[in-house]
Parts: structure tokens; C-alpha cells; sequence
């Protein structure tokens, strides 16, 4: 799914959830926090990179505790602060136009 339509499952997702075991760079995750979202996410090194809270992770695989925190997060309202710091740090922090920029500089250098 891209463009409009996953546009869209973003702006009205109550709630972010990535069970994943393992990651390189969870892109998905990114980008549902890029859109202001409420996001809990496995335990993982790559998910521990991006900034949530501590109270946001859950174990990969507790079933029990996946289903713990998406019931505490779903029916623990995003402050509109929260979102606004979540949105600004993924902006500042993964600006993909700054990224490739910055890539293409360390290429010119060793040319």
C-alpha cells in the first residue's frame, strides 16, 4: 500500500504496533511516528534506536504483553505535546533529503 490510501490507514490509526524480531532500520515505524501516531513496538537494538519511551516496548513474542500494552495505549490518549516532539525528532532526525545529502558528500570526498 502507498500514496493516498496508506496516507489515510496513518492519519486515522488509533494505534502503531511492530511485533517485529528483527529489524535493520525499521522504516514502517518511522513512519508511522513521522504521522504523530501512538507506537509500541518489540524490544529490539534497531527499535530501541528511534526514540520511544521506555514504556512503549514490549518482549518479542509475550503475546500477553503485546496485548497488555495495546490495551494500555489504546485507551491512553497521545497528548497533542507528545506527538508534536515525536513528529519534530523524526524530522530532524531521519530528514532523508539531509541523509542523501550527507551520503552523497562522504562519496564526492573519497573521489
Amino acid at each position: 500500500m502507498t500514496g493516498k490510501p496508506l496516507q489515510e490507514l496513518y492519519s486515522h490509526a488509533g494505534l502503531f504496533v511492530i511485533p517485529s524480531y528483527h529489524e535493520g532500520l525499521p522504516i514502517v515505524l518511522l513512519e508511522a511516528m513521522s504521522y504523530g501516531l501512538s507506537c509500541i513496538a518489540s524490544d529490539i537494538p534497531a527499535n530501541r534506536n528511534v526514540g520511544l519511551n521506555d514504556d512503549r516496548f514490549f518482549k518479542p513474542g509475550d503475546v500477553n504483553e503485546i496485548a497488555s500494552k495495546i490495551e494500555e495505549f489504546i485507551n491512553k490518549p497521545f497528548k497533542e505535546e507528545e506527538r508534536q516532539r515525536q513528529i519534530y525528532m523524526i524530522t530532524e532526525q531521519y530528514n532523508w533529503g539531509r541523509i542523501a545529502e550527507d551520503t552523497l558528500k562522504v562519496y564526492e570526498s573519497v573521489i
